[in-house]
C-alpha cells in the first residue's frame, strides 16, 4: 500500500512534503533539468533546521544566514505548475517568530534562479508569472486590512526583493501572464 502511495505521489503534478526526509523539484525545462531540494536535520523538539539545494550547489540554510535561522516547525513545501513550475515554501521560523515563505522559479532565459520572499499569514493563493514582472497574490483573510481584498506583492526583473504591494478589490488580470495556482 505504501509503495501505490509513493508511486500516485510520483507521478502527481503537485507534491507536497508530508514530513519525509527532503522535497524535490525540477522547475528547468525537458532539455535542462533545474532541481531544487528541500532537506531537513537536527530536530530539537517538533522543530528541524531546513536547507535548499538549487541545482549543483551546496545546501544553504532555508532562509539564508545561520542554520539556525532557518530552524521551523509546519513548514510546507510544495512542487506546483504545469508547463512552468515553481517551489512553494512556508512556515513557522524560530528567528522570525511569524509565517514566512517564498516562492522558487527558475528564469530558462536568464539561466538564473528567482526567489519571491514573503512575510504573511496566509500563504499565497496564486503566482502570476509576466515579462515585466511577477505578482504573488494572497487571498482575503490575511492583515486586517485584507479581510474582503487580495493582497499583491509585485516584484520587478532586476530589483531583487525591492517590490511593492497593494490591496486590490478582485484577482487580477491573468492577461500577458502565466498563472499557477498555489495550495499551501
Amino acid at each position: 500500500m505504501k509503495f501505490i502511495a509513493m508511486s500516485l505521489l510520483a507521478l502527481s503534478p503537485s507534491l507536497v512534503f508530508a514530513g519525509g526526509k527532503a522535497s524535490t523539484c525540477d522547475l528547468g525545462d525537458s532539455k535542462r533539468p533545474q532541481v531544487v531540494r528541500v532537506s531537513h536535520g537536527g530536530k530539537i523538539g517538533g522543530t528541524d533546521i531546513y536547507y535548499l539545494r538549487q541545482g549543483e550547489a551546496a545546501a544553504q540554510p532555508l532562509l539564508g544566514g545561520e542554520a539556525e535561522d532557518s530552524r521551523g516547525s509546519d513548514v510546507r513545501v510544495q512542487c506546483i505548475g504545469g508547463k512552468r513550475r515553481a517551489l512553494a515554501v512556508m512556515g513557522d521560523f524560530m528567528s522570525a517568530g511569524y509565517p514566512q515563505g517564498f516562492v522558487l522559479t527558475y528564469d530558462t532565459r536568464k539561466k538564473s534562479f528567482e526567489r519571491f520572499n514573503f512575510a504573511e499569514k496566509n500563504a499565497p493563493g496564486w503566482l502570476y508569472s509576466g515579462p515585466k514582472d511577477t505578482l504573488l497574490v494572497f487571498p482575503p483573510g490575511g492583515r486586517l486590512q485584507t479581510e474582503r481584498r487580495y493582497l499583491v506583492y509585485r516584484f520587478a526583473p532586476g530589483a531583487g526583493q525591492d517590490n511593492t504591494e497593494e490591496i486590490v478589490e478582485a484577482l487580477p488580470n491573468a492577461d500577458g501572464y502565466e498563472v499557477i495556482k498555489i495550495g499551501l
